[in-house]
Order: structure tokens, then sequence, then C-alpha cells
């Protein structure tokens, strides 16, 4: 069978299937997903909110039947996609509330549904109708007549308009507006779920009711994974590690359109190529220092490459790095938005932009804002560069720069504007009215 009339069977099973989808009648309830067929982001932690509030029925909808089970092991309501219950409630649901895009919970099901999204970053690369390059703008920005088609029938949940979005500040709600071809009186200001759990359900404090305590004690395994927490400690002890050190490349997106498993090979993988781990793992030993490697789910595997190191660990298995952001010494990234949230911590940052021309011209540019922003952290393109501040800083914590500093204290400013705004209650407050 062509590939042209795959994708013609695709496209009309999709839409007729959306189309017929939205007769169906909606009670007050609420479906929940995440990408990748996760437990994780701010979905995750909305949940886990509405599980101890009770504001609102929530169910959670996922392709993995492990992760699904284990949900249900833990007192949630939880449904694989295209079981029976899965499918009705995906029908039936009031809201769709997402990370990325309505296929975290039902693609073809969504229509009639008042649909959340919560992204799961911070608009600093260019994002859905804003890209100007790279793979990705074809999916928006079709040209011909047969990548129209091509982009209709393969790329039918990216062109959804959520209902609301939320945003932490007057700028990112002006750049989600765009990117998502809606208005900027549909975003809700204030923080993200993911950066206000844990400060709503300090993991330390004991306060509140038995119900309450039991909330955040499932909350901690951080499920369906153990202890994400303990793990760490006992590592800690173990290695006498002083230091916990967070290394969170972002997606080198130039892959995302390619299917050639030959293209995932070690040979390729940037970052053994760019770091030479042997020698950061002794420096990591003899600095008494934790680094936690912690790849984009699209690149997860590339992690594997690097696992037998001392005193480096690979994460990217892990749901999520929200638990243990508050413990972390320092962040490494490069590109990457989630610089963003971790300017609400203690963490110095540092960004590794070993790659930086060919990123720039091979995968999506940033806003033009980005690039009067000021830094956050020192910007180092070669490893010997890293490795002599990760030296540096086993030796003295507080290398940060009085510059470096001010511009955290400016960028927390600009993103984080409306973070005063408990998002709990203004998600509550939406799906009550």
């Amino acid at each position: 069978m062509s590939q042209f009339i795959v994708n013609c069977i695709r496209y009309i099973v999709t839409q007729s299937l959306y189309f017929i989808g939205g007769f169906c009648p909606r009670s007050r309830k609420a479906v929940m997903g995440c990408y990748k067929n996760k437990f994780a982001d701010n979905s995750k932690y909305l949940f886990l909110h509405w599980q101890q509030a009770l504001t609102i029925r929530a169910i959670w909808i996922s392709g993995d039947k492990v992760l699904v089970n284990q949900l249900v092991e833990q007192g949630y309501e939880a449904y694989t996609r295209w079981s029976f219950k899965g499918i009705y409630h995906a029908l039936t649901a009031k809201y769709y509330v997402y990370n990325s895009y309505i296929g975290d919970i039902n693609q073809y099901f969504a229509r009639g549904a008042i649909k959340i999204n919560l992204w799961h970053g911070s608009p600093l690369k260019r994002i859905e109708f804003d890209i100007n390059n790279g793979p990705l703008f074809k999916v928006y920005h079709p040209q011909t007549l047969h990548d129209k088609f091509i982009s209709a029938a393969q790329y039918h949940q990216q062109k959804v308009r959520p209902d609301h979005m939320i945003a932490p500040s007057d700028l990112v709600a002006r750049l989600f507006a765009g990117a998502f071809r809606i208005s900027e009186q549909q975003m809700i200001l204030t923080g993200n779920p993911r950066t206000d759990y844990y400060q709503a359900y300090n993991k330390s404090n004991n306060q509140g009711n038995n119900q309450g305590k039991n909330q955040i004690q499932k909350s901690q395994q951080n499920i369906p994974l153990p202890d994400q927490q303990s793990l760490i400690d006992e590592l800690k002890l173990i290695n006498n590690v002083k230091q916990v050190i967070l290394y969170a490349p972002s997606w080198r997106d130039s892959s995302a359109l390619t299917t050639d498993s030959s293209n995932k090979a070690a040979s390729a993988n940037p970052y053994v190529n760019a770091i030479d781990f042997t020698a950061l793992s002794a420096s990591l030993v003899d600095n008494n220092q934790l680094l936690l490697f912690r790849l984009h789910p699209n690149e997860a595997h590339l992690a594997n490459d690097i696992q037998h190191f001392p005193n480096i660990i690979n994460i990217s298995d892990w749901q999520d790095t929200y638990e243990i952001i508050n413990d972390v010494d320092l962040l490494i990234t490069d590109y990457s938005s989630l610089y963003i949230d971790m300017l609400q911590t203690k963490a110095d940052i540092v960004f590794f932009q070993f790659d930086q021309q060919a990123y720039q011209s091979d995968s999506r540019q940033c806003y033009p804002y980005a690039d009067d922003l000021p830094m956050a952290g020192e910007v180092f393109t070669e490893f010997a560069q890293l490795n002599l501040y990760l030296s540096n800083l086993s030796q003295n914590t507080n290398i940060s720069s009085l510059t470096n500093k001010k511009n955290r204290t400016e960028l927390a400013q600009l993103y984080w504007q409306y973070q005063h705004n408990d998002c709990f209650k203004q998600l509550d407050k939406l799906v009550s009215a």
C-alpha cells in the first residue's frame, strides 16, 4: 500500500472520528495525560492536587498499561487509552488537561471538550506556529499542496487549538497566544503546577490532615518510580557526595521527523562526541560531586552510552525531576527553557553550548527577545572549560558572579510575574465555574 493511500486513510479516519466525537454529551470530569505516556510535568501535579482537593473527578489516561496499573494500585482512577473505559471517559469528559497535545489523552475524541493546555516548557525557543526554520517548519507552515496534505493527515493534533493555557507572566502569555493562535484573554495568569506543587504540599512539613499526609507520601514516590529523593540521599552517603549536579540539555530537534534508526547510533551521539565522560567521571569522583544525566524523552536512548561511569547516573527514564530540583546545587543546560524553572531554586546555572553554530542552523531558532536576555550563568563551549568550572565549584560554592546574581533576579521578574497567583486556586476556579 502506497504512503499516499495510507495518509488518505489516516486523514479520513482522524477527521471522521473527531467530528463524530463532538456530538457526545459531556459531564463534569477531567481526563488528563502526558507526553510519551508518562506521569509527569504540569498535568501530573495538577492531577495530584485534584486528588487531594477533590475539586473535580480527575482521570488519568495513558497508553502505558504498566503505568496505569501502578496508578490504580496507588488508589487513583486511570485507564489505558484504548480500553472501553478509556474511550468512554475521553468521549464524555468536559475537560481535557494535557502537557503538549490532545493526543496526550486521545486526539480523536476531544472535540466538544474544554481543552486546557498546561504546556511543558517556557517560550525561549520558537514553538508551534512561530517556528520559522528547521524540520518542524513544514508541520506548521506547509508550502506545497503535497506538504499541506501530509501536515493535515499526520499532524492533526498539532492544529487543535486549546481553550485555555497558563502563563506566569505577560511575556509568556503574549508568546503562547501567538504560537497557539489563541487570544491573550484565554490565558490564565499564574504559576506552573510543576514548580508550585512542593511549595503547596511541602514534603517536610507536618501540616494538614491525614489525607493530605497520605497524598504527599504518594507524590514523593514520583509514581511509578522509586522514591527519587531517597535514592539521591543514599547515593550521596555512599559516595560522600557534597554537590549534586543536574545536566539537562535541550532536545536537538534536527532529528524530529527522522525515523531511520541508523541516525540514533552511538557514533552520532552528540554528547559522547562533546564530552570526555571518562575524564568527567574522574573529576566528579575527586570533587565529591554527583552528576545526574537527564536527556529529553525524545533523546533518552542516547544516555545508554554513559551509564557505566562512576558518579554519573542516567535519570533519563525518570518521569520528571521536579521532586529533586530544590536539592540540586548546579544545573548544566544549553538552550533548554528548564533553566527558567530553576530560577526559583538555589541552584547555580551554567550553559554548555558545545554545538552552538550547528544548533542554530539545524534546530528551531529562539525568539528575538531572547537575544537581549541577560545570562543567568556562565556560558561554555568547550568541555575543558566546563570541567574546570566544576572543579572550582567543588572548592567554593559561592563562585557565581554578582552580575549573574543580578541577572537571575531580572529574569525571575520577567518570567515569574504572576507566580504569586496560586495556580491550583486559579485552575480550581476554572473547572468549578
